[in-house]
């Protein structure tokens, strides 16, 4: 329905725009006539056809302009630019500290020694057996996506005013590292953006994705 008014409101209001507009032509027309024609009924005819046409000239102008008021306030709004410094209430997030996961850390290798057995004729070499060590299983490191609808400032500290260092626009993949903190009523994460800046957003706006 809405887009059926707005393809015959902009339509009807041009034709009472283009109507006006002949109506007012034709007004002059009939001004030049009433000055030509002698007096008698033709000049009084004449003005009357042209005081006739300024009045429709003027409704049709008249309507025009209103349907074309009624189809602009049909309109939705343009976009609002997102403020810089806005934070909506964070959700309620648990702050994980990747700094207190453990690392799976492997006793150091044994080492078998075979002692060889002296014999009449000659002595058995020393074998000494070394088992490889096994490397230690490192964690990936945890990701966040930025969702805020309108992005959000990165900050050089955990503080709506801090120094803004970049703009993170929605599906932006960001790195956490492990600091947290809580200042002026919002969780902040350390976190770092793909081209290597490092700083801290508010957690209300990420999204965190767990590892597997």
């Amino acid at each position: 329905m809405t887009a059926v008014f707005n393809i015959i409101l902009p339509l009807l209001a041009g034709v009472s725009l283009i109507a006006a507009l002949f109506f007012v032509t034709r007004a002059f027309s009939e001004r030049g006539r009433s000055s030509r024609a002698a007096y008698g009924v033709g000049q009084v005819e004449a003005s009357r056809a042209m005081r006739i046409d300024w009045v429709r000239a003027l409704a049709a102008g008249l309507v025009g302009l209103i349907l074309l008021a009624v189809f602009l306030m049909t309109l939705p709004p343009p976009p609002l630019e997102p403020a810089a410094d806005t934070l909506a209430p964070p959700t309620a997030v648990s702050p994980i500290d990747t700094a207190a996961t453990p690392t799976a850390t492997l006793p150091p290798p044994v080492q078998m020694t075979n002692t060889p057995q002296p014999t009449a004729t000659s002595l058995v070499p020393t074998v000494t057996s070394t088992v490889p060590p096994t490397p230690t299983a490192t964690p990936e490191p945890r990701t966040a996506v930025v969702s805020s609808g309108v992005g959000v400032w990165l900050r050089a500290t955990p503080s709506t005013s801090g120094e803004q260092v970049e703009y993170l626009l929605d599906g932006v993949i960001l790195t956490l590292l492990p600091g947290v903190e809580t200042a002026d009523g919002f969780q902040w994460q350390q976190a770092r953006t793909p081209d290597g800046n490092e700083g801290w957003v508010a957690i209300g706006f990420l999204e965190i994705e767990e590892n597997e």
